[in-house]
This record gives structure tokens, C-alpha cells and sequence, in this order.
């Protein structure tokens, strides 16, 4: 009965190293699926806070751009602001994002792929004006991130999983072997 704990708790402890594929050290791992990736800049000024969001892979050409509008003091969703996005890089881009619902402004862009662009965002309600920058704007190319990732972290967990479970089998044959022979 003692064996076959043994052998039993071998495979749990097996089954135990293969989890998620999380990576505990170092930098995060880059990410398997591109799709539904966006990339998040965000600045906070004397009124106003703005993050924007775009997607981070594609083909480039027209690229939708969120930005989202709050009041720096209580968080509350910006409606009716006048929102002006600048983006300089190759080209200049001058947008004026339409509100799809308070504090949630739709732009889009031409973004071609690995072009880099600096935002600007300029709020403007009533007589506040806030001007920010948000940091740079920038598409992956779709193909290359996601060829850049395969196999995972999790091949190497899969391996140590596979060399346990041989382990647990060749100790269980071992201990029955000798069994046999001392009968």
C-alpha cells in the first residue's frame, strides 16, 4: 500500500509542476495570442486624467483608437469635452476622437507597422484646457508576433512533467522487481 501511495503522489506532484505556464523570474514572457492585445498609454494633468488604447498587432492602414477621459479628482467619465489627438512620427496626425459614451472617445488612425508616433491629447470643457502627453503610439507587425512565441513557457514544465511520471514508473517497477526477487 505504501508503494502505491508513493507512485500515486508522484503523479500529483507531476500534474502540480505543469500550471498555467507562469514564469516566476525575470521579465514577463511575451504573449502566445495577439489577438484582442492592446497597447495602454495614459497621462494624468492638472484636471484631466487620459488613457488611450490601440491595438497592438496588425497590418496597418486605418487603426481605431479609445481614449478615455476622466476628471482627475474624482475619476468620474468626461462627457462633452472637446478631445483633440495629436500624433507626430512620419507623419503628422491631427484627430478629433467622437464621443461614444461619457468619458469614451472613438478616433482612428493610420498607423503604418512599426512606425513610431508621439501622442498628445489636448481636453478641452468649458474653459479648462489640459494638454498631455501620453507617450508613443506604435503597431506590431500581426505575423511576427505571433511566430514569436511559439512552443511557450510551458515546454519546459511539460518535460520535467513527462521525466516525473518516467520516474515515479521506473521506481514502482524497481520496488516490484524486488519484490519478486525476495518472494
Amino acid at each position: 500500500m505504501r508503494r502505491w501511495s508513493f507512485v500515486l503522489s508522484a503523479l500529483m506532484a507531476a500534474t502540480a509542476l505543469a500550471h498555467g505556464g507562469e514564469e516566476h523570474a525575470g521579465d514577463a514572457p511575451a504573449v502566445a495570442s495577439t489577438q484582442g492585445e492592446m497597447h495602454v498609454l495614459g497621462a494624468s494633468g492638472e484636471v484631466f486624467e487620459v488613457v488611450l488604447k490601440h491595438p497592438a498587432h496588425g497590418e496597418g492602414g486605418k487603426t481605431p483608437l479609445r481614449v478615455f477621459v476622466a476628471e482627475l479628482d474624482t475619476n468620474a467619465p468626461v462627457a462633452g469635452a472637446q478631445v483633440e489627438l495629436t500624433l507626430t512620427g512620419p507623419t503628422t496626425q491631427a484627430l478629433a476622437p467622437k464621443m461614444e459614451s461619457p468619458g469614451v472617445y472613438r478616433a482612428e488612425a493610420e498607423l503604418p507597422v512599426e512606425a513610431e508616433f508621439a501622442a498628445v491629447a489636448t481636453v478641452t470643457r468649458g474653459q479648462t484646457v489640459d494638454v498631455l502627453a501620453l507617450g508613443t503610439v506604435h503597431l506590431e507587425h500581426e505575423e511576427e508576433a505571433a511566430g514569436s512565441h511559439a512552443g511557450g513557457a510551458s515546454g519546459p514544465w511539460l518535460l520535467a512533467g513527462v521525466g516525473l511520471v518516467a520516474l515515479a514508473l521506473g521506481a514502482w517497477a524497481v520496488a516490484r522487481r524486488a519484490r519478486r526477487v525476495a518472494s
